[in-house]
């Protein structure tokens, strides 16, 4: 395990979410701040302009980087394989929070290899995934239910978690995230204090299930 002043923030969650938008819009408020890195993941596919914005690479490629170890973590999903490069090290090293959009069937791993590590998952009711998954216009509504219904892997025991329900409005859920990471780099700054003992405050006004949950 590498010991490392650095947090990283594995974002997982299911199809239709809004990783990608909470991702895309929490970089944006940071844009600029180099305490805080969202590094593009390696992806066996072609760019979409209206997804993330990612590397794409073949699969020969990917095979090779796996071989290698030139990958920090990958996995593959939905018939493509994903990669996140070792660049993210030395930034860890260097004390800054670096935020990837992951899937859950690694984070065992990532606790293996990574001392300070948090996972977010994003989550939203299953009526709403499903609306979403078909509103992309990529898959059926048969499909999509499908999707939604795939059983989800546990989290690890231990793992450190957070919550974030995307029901409803993204800015609120961007805000959240955004306010997440401003602890945890100033926890990091501050030894000895805990980024998220403020959270327990909030837990019981988010009934509307539009917030932010803690689990210990």
């Amino acid at each position: 395990m590498a010991e490392t002043p650095g947090c990283l923030v594995l974002v997982v969650g299911q199809s239709g979410a809004g990783k990608d938008s909470i991702l895309r819009e929490t970089a944006l408020r940071l844009n600029g701040n180099r305490r805080f890195v969202f590094p593009r993941r390696f992806v066996t596919r072609m760019a979409d302009r209206s997804a993330e914005d990612h590397v794409t690479i073949s699969e020969m490629e990917f095979a090779l980087a796996v071989n290698d170890g030139a990958f920090a973590l990958w996995w593959r999903a939905h018939g493509n394989g994903y990669g996140i490069g070792r660049s993210i090290e030395p930034d860890l090293a260097a004390g800054r929070t670096v935020v990837i959009n992951c899937s859950r069937t690694v984070i065992a791993e990532a606790m293996r290899r990574y001392s300070n590590l948090l996972v977010v998952e994003v989550t939203a009711p299953p009526e709403v995934l499903h609306a979403r998954i078909v509103a992309r216009g990529r898959e059926s509504e048969a499909e999509a239910w499908l999707r939604v219904r795939r059983d989800v892997p546990e989290q690890p025991p231990g793992v450190p978690l957070l919550q974030i329900d995307n029901a409803g409005l993204l800015d609120q859920a961007v805000s959240l995230f955004h306010t997440t990471l401003l602890r945890l780099q100033d926890s990091a700054a501050n030894p000895g204090g805990s980024a998220l003992d403020s959270e327990n405050e909030q837990k019981d006004g988010n009934d509307d299930r539009r917030g932010l949950i803690v689990f210990e």
